[in-house]
């Protein structure tokens, strides 16, 4: 079965367009003026999708830090990202925002969850949670479902997305040291989705970063092992460009991925398109055959005792 499961990521990936298109035509609430998505993992990366679609109105929080001072909710709803329903910081968040909060919504693939069960209504992520595989679908699904939410209901061309995507697959670079990714705006999350998706499938440090953070920062501790990766999408003054451009004139090793799409949504899901079919491409080449997060042993153990 090991040797399959990237194949069936790979084939997830492929049948995405499709079940976003008919995903983008369902009924989901809009958020009711300001509001709070929260989410851990792959989903705090969407939970932050949300407070830049919103311009601001609707803010981003990991779900500890919502359990540990609940009255930051007061009156707000509160949408819940976990597609495993599971995550017990979520639990734990969704029970002490209940006598703040206006309303609690979840956005899961598991309506019978334990979350789901504790809030006052689900938003059905119509895909099969199958634990401990890494977020594509669901991710894409998470996204799609808080773009919703906050109001943009523009249609998307995700197959020409990701047709564009797979002439950019070797647009992203693994470093030997530590893979960064850098992004402004939305990118931001993408970037964020990036850097998880490199410790999942290749167990390499990775981290991102916003686009002006970086030169500030980590640009102080770069080594010509690490590998400086920049989203250019939503990047309005170039500095993607002339940071990788600057990078690579000092020997540093750097790549763009390039801006794509007529719309901020396609932007954002080319970008996520190329993460995905990046990190399938790499873990191929490397002859991996599975992530190698699934054979990390007691780490993956003390990390489902810290998250369940």
């Amino acid at each position: 079965m090991a040797g399959n499961l990237l194949q069936r990521l790979a084939d997830e990936v492929e049948d995405q367009p499709s079940i976003l298109q008919r995903f983008a035509q369902a009924k989901i609430p809009k958020a009711p003026g300001s509001s709070i998505f929260v989410g851990a993992g792959d989903s705090y990366a969407a939970a932050l999708l949300g407070f830049y679609a919103s311009k601001g109105r609707c803010i981003a929080l990991d779900p500890y830090s919502l359990a540990s001072v609940p009255e930051i909710a007061e009156g707000l709803h509160v949408f819940f990202i976990s597609a495993s329903g599971m995550t017990s910081s979520n639990l734990l968040a969704a029970a002490r925002v209940k006598r703040w909060a206006g309303e609690t919504t979840a956005l899961t693939a598991r309506s019978d969850s334990r979350l789901a069960k504790n809030v006052d209504s689900v938003v059905n992520l119509p895909t099969n949670y199958v634990p401990k595989t890494p977020g594509l679908l669901s991710f894409s699904l998470s996204a799609l479902a808080v773009l919703k939410i906050v109001g943009w209901d523009r249609d998307c061309d995700f197959a020409g997305m990701l047709e564009r995507a797979k002439e950019e697959r070797t647009a992203l670079s693994l470093g030997k040291g530590t893979t960064y990714f850098l992004g402004n705006s939305l990118a931001y999350p993408a970037a964020l989705y990036a850097a998880a998706k490199t410790y999942e499938f290749f167990g390499a440090k990775a981290h991102a970063e916003q686009l002006e953070e970086f030169s500030h920062l980590e640009l102080f501790s770069l080594r010509k092992s690490d590998v400086v990766n920049t989203f250019s999408s939503f990047d309005r003054s170039g500095m993607a460009r002339r940071l990788a451009h600057a990078l690579a004139k000092e020997g540093y090793g750097s790549r763009v991925v390039s801006e794509q799409g007529a719309s901020d949504i396609e932007r954002f899901f080319h970008s996520v398109f190329v993460v995905q079919l990046w990190a399938l491409r790499r873990s191929r080449e490397l002859g991996l055959e599975r992530p190698r997060f699934l054979a990390s042993g007691a780490r993956l153990a003390l990390s489902d005792s810290m998250i369940y």
